[in-house]
């Protein structure tokens, strides 16, 4: 039987003896076996703090809404927050149902599931001859994709990428019941928004019932999440969606996404989303033409793994565990009768299982081979359009676009060749940062020590004309200003401008992104003289005022500073894409000076 976008699968040929087949069930049993034994010990065997992390968020989302508090102002001990649609919730709230410790195991168990479930609906589709066979191969497959890191990622942080795999997988393969084909893409997408670009697959693939029906039900979850959480899904659909940057650094080379490769290239975010919304289009263009042509060849798992490799290349946050989508390419090219498929499938999957960084050379292909690996799988799908002639695509009923397959790659490739030009023309030096710490006593960077006095100011007489001086922290008491700054000052003369500052009682750390999306940098909080402190002395050039102040010892000034302010200051080459975010010990956003900062 001919092997799904691979020609004849190697190992699918005549049946093999019983004695075989026993051997070969008996091995597949003890390595997946294996596997999944070594991941679990792996898995369960970090620090406690650091065991699966994300689905201690799911959890702990679900309890924080029970208590009250809103969606996306939860925040974990760590400090990530929930980046979920609303409707995420509802999938997740049985978890608030059991103890954390039972929610790993049962978490763990199910992802291990859904591994064997994936992997029986890649080989679904090759008419494997004998169920011992077809078991067998399964259990291999599924070895080799527990050892794979997207795999051993969700599994670390106990995510939900893999049952979100699973459950638009075996939908667009047509492996549910004809009646529901379309719901679980439609779940899917309600859980996490990259599935949704299976729903135009399926319009184009001819299964136009199924895209209807897959986007109903994404728009009934959503409709049921607005209907229990009214707020906070008003809060993700207008703000939350829009903000990447609070899922963590997204220049971090574990987000092998277009949008995460320009962030590393120094694309800033006005001309970053510009570029990353046109590259995403067209990426998506060219996977889902070459999926469709897949599908009408008879090689429905070929373009399926082609548009889950598009919705990685394209999704704004790409990390290690949204990745399973290039190990299933990998095991389909494996499974290729051909040397030259089966050598490209086994490095495909190297690069997925370790890490190859330090074998390649040069940083751009260091930093997103992974993404590469993707994009090639896109270009993949346009194979079998080498030496076909013009075809019509059905965009609305009666609108059919003809296209040229010879044509249409070849603007492909100039498109990219353009935009890649723009990309490399819009992009910026990386900003250069430094704090000041404790021990940090440069005074030709910094100035000099400040005595916590941020302003001086008058204050009134007991008859409510103007009295004497002053000295006030920048900084209000707990429940006013808790974020103060002011730029320039001496590092002008260094190249750098200087942002100096105070916090207040409230503000347990401090963090500052040079440019939005990349690594936030923790501040030093340094003590700021306060009350008692000794006394506070007017500088000369403050104007003398009869009988106000003597700029002697015996001439102090009156000293309205704050208790639990502190100091910080932030050398920085420029200010114009950056964020100053001051949290509580909670880890609530409480002040965010980035808009003063994109200002001055």
């Amino acid at each position: 039987m001919t092997g799904d976008g691979v020609g004849r699968l190697a190992l699918v040929g005549s049946r093999w003896p019983r004695s075989a087949q026993v051997t070969a069930l008996v091995v597949a049993t003890f390595c997946f076996g294996a596997a999944a034994a070594w991941s679990w010990w792996s898995a369960w065997h970090l620090p406690a703090w650091d065991r699966q992390m994300d689905l201690h968020v799911y959890r702990g989302a679900v309890r924080a809404v029970g208590d009250g508090v809103p969606l996306y102002k939860y925040v974990a001990e760590n400090g990530d927050p929930f980046t979920y649609p609303p409707f995420a919730l509802v999938v997740f709230w049985p978890l608030g149902w059991v103890s954390e410790p039972v929610a790993r195991v049962v978490w763990t168990g199910a992802t291990l599931a859904a591994v064997v479930g994936i992997v029986a609906a890649l080989l679904a589709r090759h008419g494997i001859v004998g169920r011992r066979r077809y078991v067998a191969l399964t259990l291999v497959g599924a070895a080799v994709l527990v050892c794979s890191a997207p795999v051993q990622s969700n599994l670390r942080f106990g995510q939900v990428s893999v049952f979100l795999v699973l459950l638009a997988f075996t939908d667009v393969l047509d492996l549910t019941p004809r009646p529901v084909r379309g719901v679980l893409v439609g779940i899917a997408a309600a859980i996490k928004l990259t599935p949704l670009l299976f729903v135009p697959y399926l319009w184009i693939t001819g299964r136009r019932r199924d895209a209807v029906r897959a986007g109903a039900v994404f728009a009934t979850c959503t409709c049921l999440a607005h209907a229990l959480w009214p707020a906070a899904s008003t809060t993700f659909w207008t703000d939350a969606i829009f903000t990447t940057s609070r899922i963590g650094n997204l220049a971090a080379t574990g987000n092998q996404s277009l949008n995460g490769a320009l962030i590393r290239v120094g694309v800033v975010p006005p001309e970053r989303a510009a570029a990353w919304l046109v590259l995403s289009v067209l990426v998506c263009a060219v996977a889902l033409t070459g999926a469709r042509r897949c599908h009408r060849e008879g090689r429905p798992t070929q373009g399926a793994i082609v548009v889950g490799c598009a919705t990685v290349v394209a999704s704004p946050v790409s990390w290690t565990h949204h990745q399973v989508w290039l190990v299933l390419a990998g095991l389909l090219l494996v499974a290729a009768p051909t040397r030259a498929r089966w050598i490209l499938g086994a490095a495909l999957l190297a690069v997925m299982t370790v890490s190859v960084g330090g074998w390649l050379p040069g940083g751009f292909v260091r930093e997103n081979v992974r993404l590469i690996s993707a994009l090639a799988v896109c270009v993949w799908g346009l194979e079998p359009l080498r030496d076909r002639a013009a075809t019509s695509v059905m965009l609305l009923p009666g609108v059919r676009l003809i296209v040229r397959p010879r044509t249409a790659m070849a603007y492909t490739a100039v498109l990219a060749v353009v935009a890649g030009g723009v990309v490399l023309l819009v992009r910026e030096s990386p900003v250069a940062v430094r704090v000041q710490t404790a021990a940090d006593h440069d005074e030709a960077l910094w100035g000099p020590s400040p005595n916590g006095c941020a302003y001086y100011g008058q204050t009134p007489a007991p008859d409510g004309t103007p009295g004497g001086y002053a000295c006030f922290s920048a900084v209000d008491p707990v429940g006013g200003r808790q974020l103060n700054f002011g730029s320039g000052g001496p590092g002008g003369t260094s190249g750098l401008v200087v942002i100096s500052g105070q916090v207040g009682p409230q503000v347990a750390r401090l963090v500052f992104v040079p440019v939005e999306g990349t690594k936030a940098i923790d501040v030093p909080l340094l003590p700021a003289p306060g009350p008692g402190s000794g006394p506070v002395y007017a500088p000369s050039h403050l104007p003398r005022l009869s009988g106000a102040y003597d700029p002697t010892p015996s001439g102090a000034l009156e000293d309205r500073r704050i208790e639990g302010a502190r100091d910080f200051a932030i050398a920085v080459t420029r200010t114009d894409h950056a964020l100053l975010l001051a949290y509580d010990s909670a880890g609530q956003l409480i002040a965010d000076g980035g808009e003063k900062l994109r200002m001055g």
